[in-house]
């Protein structure tokens, strides 16, 4: 089945819309500082999740992909956010088939991945929403595809892929994201200020931590020039209740500990 080249029309996208400067210059130096995350144990396949809804993970999965793409490297968003897929509906194409057509039926895994009209950028969507998607992300077929994706040459990308980018669902509701980040190489989690507390982010480390997972960093997304100018200390000092509390900057001086990077 020959793929032909798909128009992404969405205004979320780096090439259509451009980012703010500010904006553009975060998604450079996250892709910087995952790369230097690599620099001892190669960084290729990263799943991307956050604690609630409406955090902007899928928002941040689309332009981090297209910032890979944009310095060179071939790459490949996956939509696995098997139950609730956001990315063809951001991106404006719908019905289409994808990951789950290719793990539940014999689709060639040539047919479920979508070039686009930006160099170096391939989409493959969630296809037909499951009804078990935890259980499909723990199959070995699902295994299978991560394995291949991340060393086998493929036609429609002529080589290999450089950089597998997966849009998981949020891990403070379903157990998804945990399964599918101790398969990949590394996981970023998404998190609003003033909008998650204390408690649900811990409760999310730790769910990683329990699946093995590498914990790449966290990614404070809308923050404000506020925000900045006042460091973050209504978000290290305040819980959704309004108590005071100094639990965040335990928790950004434990993932420091941990050897793990806090990314803005």
């Amino acid at each position: 089945m020959a793929l032909s080249e798909y128009e992404i029309t969405n205004k979320l996208s780096i090439s259509v819309n451009k980012l703010s400067i500010p904006a553009e210059e975060a998604y450079k130096t996250l892709r910087t500082n995952i790369r230097f995350c690599g620099v001892v144990n190669k960084i290729k396949t990263i799943t991307i999740t956050s604690c609630a809804p409406d955090e902007g993970k899928t928002t941040t999965s689309i332009n981090l992909a297209i910032s890979m793409a944009n310095a060179g490297l071939k790459t490949l968003l996956v939509d696995t956010d098997l139950r609730l897929p956001a990315i063809e509906r951001t991106l404006g194409f719908n019905n289409k088939i994808g990951i789950t057509n290719y793990i539940t039926r014999e689709i060639d895994l040539e047919d479920v991945i979508y070039k686009t009209n930006i160099e170096n950028f391939y989409i493959i969507p969630c296809g037909a929403v499951p009804p078990n998607p935890t259980e499909l992300l723990s199959t070995e077929k699902f295994s299978e595809f991560i394995e291949i994706v991340s060393s086998q040459y493929l036609r429609v990308v002529k080589g290999q892929l450089d950089m597998i980018i997966f849009d998981a669902p949020p891990l403070g509701s379903v157990i998804d994201a945990a399964i599918l980040s101790a398969q990949t190489d590394g996981v970023l989690l998404v998190i609003r200020p003033k909008t998650v507390n204390y408690k649900l982010a811990s409760q999310v480390k730790e769910q990683l931590e329990k699946a093995n997972a590498h914990i790449l960093g966290v990614v404070l997304n809308k923050i404000t020039k506020k925000d900045l100018a006042y460091g973050y200390k209504y978000y290290y000092n305040k819980d959704l209740t309004g108590k005071k509390t100094s639990r965040f900057r335990n928790f950004k001086r434990k993932r420091r500990n941990d050897r793990a990077d806090t990314f803005v």
